[in-house]
């Protein structure tokens, strides 16, 4: 090779080096940056300590297996020479024997750093820590009575360790068979293959190894049988115990046989024992890992299939509910008695709290009035409880965020989504009172609008929102920088958020890291400059502690004067025995979790702290264990957020999903499946909410004697409409999670949601308004069915919205009420309870009235001519001049509900 063409290759080469090592060398030094911003480093530098010394073992013995085997076919190797051609003259050049053998050296660190990186990726790190810091559980299996402990920790890195010696020596037989052809001691001859005599007891010494290789994992796949169960409703069963395992065996100790075969026949020059060996392995793979389990299904269960099953369904009842942490459930029987509800006084007391509106609808309310602008967006609605002390009210609150989607298309420019802070960042939030409403329908706003943000002279003081900035979300992806000279002011932030962007080096780095040029070449930019990213709450706390799964419905909490989440985290595996797999939200399939951790995110600077729920779950104290100081106890957590503890809806609709099976005790019940449940199907008419969602209330439960906040699920007999039941879980930092189940007797006939919506479609009056309202051009939505066991007779409470068909507004119209029997609706839940109980009418607290203005025509030109200036200026894209349109229309409006004249 000529030498400007060898400067070129190794040039390009170089060059190649560096983009790769560049890049991973700016994303480490972010990282770093990013995890000192929030005071982690520690458990970055230990996941990085785990990580590099599993992958320097794991290399040095793929390399080391590699080597040894490459190094064999080189003792085959003769003098290797370079030809070079001068014209018509051709020299012939020896190369170095250590040339050969650095290049052997390279070729199997490569492939031991290679295989390492597959088998052991960064994610690797958390849970090679837990599996050194591992707590006994405390509970054994009944098949092999090894502790819950080792399926969870110590049997994915055994796997993981075996199926790395797996790939190494494949990867080595093929690198091995590639070189004893190069050599020519394999070779193809009058169309028969020749090997050698050296190459043939390599093949054979490397084809038993995997052999062995494969022998361990069969009898490792023993504990797979406990967590892939083929037996009634996908658990372990009999034919798992009695086939699957003893196959399980039986190939583990053939794999030896098979090894020594190959050995043997390689030692005699035979080639009949190794394939005939082979070849039974295979055989006995199909034979006793499907065709045997088979016939025993066929023969043995089905025949008697209870009988069989019934100590393995036992088992699965058990582990499941411990898997599920439905061990406690307190089960409480309810005598039910169709007639009327308790007297009025009774009936006040447990109506207080049951709130009317559902945040679906709501958020769709919400998002039409208060949305102010385009780029901004409600991305959910949750339900907690402010107030004074003993008389907290359940509200509605949804945090107003930044969607670029909202910009136009030639609004979206780089500067307008990476330096404009003031613009690219949420505003606020929206909080109603969900028990109550407006004349019209609409919602009583406590806490409303943007700079100023206005609080409700009615509200509670604690709602005071004094920096409304929202640059930590559930939509703000993007990465921010703030104190530019793109903005307006550089104290738009009075606090050190961010990571400054005080060197080139730093802003170099993360130019790299995001792949945008534009961070080097701004001129914006200056030493005030710090950049935010990792903006999504999930995204925030997946980085941070990635070996927690975390939900992705946050709760807001106005706390001091700004926002905080509330964030829950879950312990999870799927390597639970004999419990059945399920899934969490959209992460699965998992067979153990718990809400064991809770996080807050303060939605202005992106501080991140964590809190252990659950101080003695195995799974968690590993965790703590592998990364000390990284969450907190409980106690920790400031007394104003831990009154708004909430349990986390995803996970009780994951408990009910469970519970509609496995809150049966006897195998019988569950094998025959006639006590099963289900959840009822929601809503009742088009637009209407669907799906499996908790409702919230407060009230009392059967059985306790004060009011509290609780998640509330009904369910039906399966494939009946009688209720069976009511799962309550219980909010808040005193008793968190509780869960009681009311449970009402097949007997009794007490009617479910369903037959509730088909009273309320059948009686004559309300139906009547309701095909009036739908024809009139309107939408009617029913909302979801608050179901209320109280004393001996049941309560459903159902609320209707009304909105118009081209403006989607929805309106809570009207309230629907029932005890089973009849149906009545008002105005007002007060008012149905009068009519359905058949009393005079109660004096209520009076709904807030919208005044109206006296001169309509004076005020429309006014907000007309400021609509009209506001739309002209987002067009051409002068998006402060907006906002300043914007703020004069809402003080125009504000003057005509107070009766003064327009300017």
């Amino acid at each position: 090779m000529r030498r400007p063409a060898r400067a070129l290759i190794i040039s390009g080469a170089l060059l190649l080096l560096l983009l790769i090592v560049g890049r991973a060398g700016a994303a480490f030094y972010t990282e770093v940056l990013w995890f000192g911003e929030l005071g982690q480093t520690d458990v970055l530098w230990a996941r990085l300590r785990t990580l590099i010394s599993a992958r320097l073992v794991t290399t040095a013995i793929g390399a080391i297996v590699v080597w040894v085997n490459l190094w064999r076919v080189a003792r085959h190797l003769g003098p290797v020479h370079l030809r070079r051609r001068y014209g018509n003259l051709e020299i012939a050049e020896q190369v170095p024997r250590r040339y050969v053998t650095l290049g052997i050296i390279g070729a199997a660190v490569f492939a031991g750093w290679w295989l390492s990186e597959l088998l052991f990726p960064a994610a690797s790190a958390s849970d090679l820590r837990a599996w050194r810091n591992a707590v006994p559980w405390g509970v054994t299996d009944p098949v092999f009575e090894r502790d819950v402990g080792f399926y969870i920790f110590a049997l994915p890195i055994y796997i993981r360790a075996l199926d790395f010696l797996l790939l190494v020596s494949l990867w080595s037989l093929l690198l091995t068979t590639v070189g004893y052809v190069l050599v020519g001691a394999v070779r193809l001859r009058d169309n028969r293959l020749e090997i050698d005599e050296t190459p043939r007891l390599h093949f054979a010494a490397l084809g038993a190894g995997i052999v062995i290789l494969l022998g361990a994992r069969f009898w490792l796949g023993r504990y797979g049988v406990l967590l892939q169960g083929t037996g009634f409703a996908g658990a372990v069963g009999y034919t798992d115990l009695h086939a699957r395992l003893p196959a399980q065996r039986v190939l583990a100790a053939l794999s030896i046989g098979v090894a020594l075969s190959i050995l043997y026949g390689a030692w005699r020059r035979l080639w009949w024992p190794p394939l005939a060996a082979v070849g039974l392995l295979a055989a006995a793979s199909v034979a006793l890992g499907y065709a045997y389990p088979s016939i025993v299904q066929q023969l043995q269960v089905e025949p008697n299939q209870l009988a069989r099953e019934s100590p393995y369904i036992r088992w699965n009842l058990e582990f499941t509910r411990r898997g599920y942490d439905l061990e406690n459930v307190q089960y409480r029987t309810f005598r039910y008695t169709a007639g009327p509800p308790p007297v009025r006084d009774r009936l006040d007391a447990a109506l207080e709290g049951v709130p009317l509106w559902d945040v679906e609808l709501l958020r769709t309310q919400v998002t039409q009035t208060q949305a102010l602008r385009s780029y901004y967006h409600f991305p959910s609605v949750r339900l907690d409880r402010y107030g004074p002390p003993g008389r907290e009210e359940p509200v509605a609150i949804a945090v107003r965020e930044f969607t670029r989607e909202g910009l136009p298309m030639a609004s979206r420019t780089w500067r307008t989504l990476h330096l404009n802070a003031t613009q690219v960042r949420g505003v606020g939030a929206i909080v109603t009172p969900v028990t109550r409403k407006t004349a019209g329908g609409d919602p009583i706003l406590w806490l409303s609008e943007i700079e100023p943000v206005q609080l409700s002279p009615a509200a509670p003081r604690s709602l005071d929102l004094v920096q409304p900035s929202v640059f930590f979300g559930q939509s703000t992806a993007d990465y921010i920088i703030v104190g530019s000279d793109a903005q307006e002011t550089n104290a738009l932030l009075e606090f050190e958020a961010g990571i400054p962007l005080t060197s080139f080096l730093r802003t170099f780095a993360f130019a790299w890291r995001f792949g945008d040029r534009n961070l080097l070449f701004s001129g914006e930019l200056n030493d005030q400059s710090r950049l935010l990213f990792r903006r999504l709450i999930t995204e925030r706390l997946t980085a941070l502690a990635p070996f927690l799964l975390w939900d992705r419905d946050p709760l807001p909490v106005i706390v001091n004067g700004r926002i905080v989440w509330l964030v829950d985290g879950y312990s999870a595996s799927a390597m639970f025995p004999l419990s059945r797999a399920d899934r969490l939200g959209d992460a699965g399939p998992i067979r153990y979790v718990r809400n064991s951790v809770k996080a807050t995110v303060d939605a202005v600077t992106g501080e991140v702290a964590l809190f252990a729920l659950l101080e003695d779950e195995p799974l968690l104290a590993a965790y703590r264990g592998a990364f000390p100081g990284l969450i907190r106890p409980l106690a920790d957590l400031p007394a104003p957020l831990r009154a708004h503890l909430r349990f986390p809806g995803t996970f009780a609709r994951l408990q009910g999903q469970i519970l509609q099976d496995y809150h049966v005790r006897e195998p019988a019940m569950f094998f025959s499946g006639e006590d099963a449940w289900e959840v009822p199907a929601e809503g009742g008419g088009p637009g209407s909410p669907t799906g499996l969602r908790p409702v919230e209330l407060v009230a009392p439960v059967p059985g306790s004697a004060t009011s509290e906040f609780w998640l509330s699920m009904p369910f039906l007999a399966r494939e009946r409409q009688n209720m069976t039941a009511v799962l309550f879980v219980k909010h808040g930092a005193n008793g968190y999670g509780e869960s009681v189940i009311i449970e009402f007797s097949r007997e009794d006939r007490v009617p479910g949601p369903t037959q509730v919506r088909a009273l309320v479609e059948q009686d004559p009056t309300i139906s009547r308004e309701l095909s009036l309202w739908r024809t009139g051009g309107s939408t009617v939505d029913l909302g979801r069915i608050r179901v209320l066991p109280l004393d001996s007779s049941v309560l459903y409470i159902q609320p209707l919205f009304l909105s118009a068909s081209q403006g989607s507004i929805p309106q809570l119209w009207r309230v629907l009420v029932s005890d089973g029997t009849s149906v009545f609706m008002a105005e007002t839940l007060a008012a149905a309870i009068d009519a359905l109980t058949g009393g005079a009418p109660r004096p209520r607290r009076d709904p807030v009235e919208i005044p109206t203005t006296a001169d309509p025509g004076g005020w429309a030109n006014e907000a007309l001519q400021l609509l009209q200036d506001a739309e002209r200026r987002l067009r051409d894209g002068d998006f402060a001049g907006f906002g300043e349109a914007l703020d004069r229309l809402r003080a125009v409006l504000r003057r005509a509900t107070s009766g003064q004249p327009p300017t």
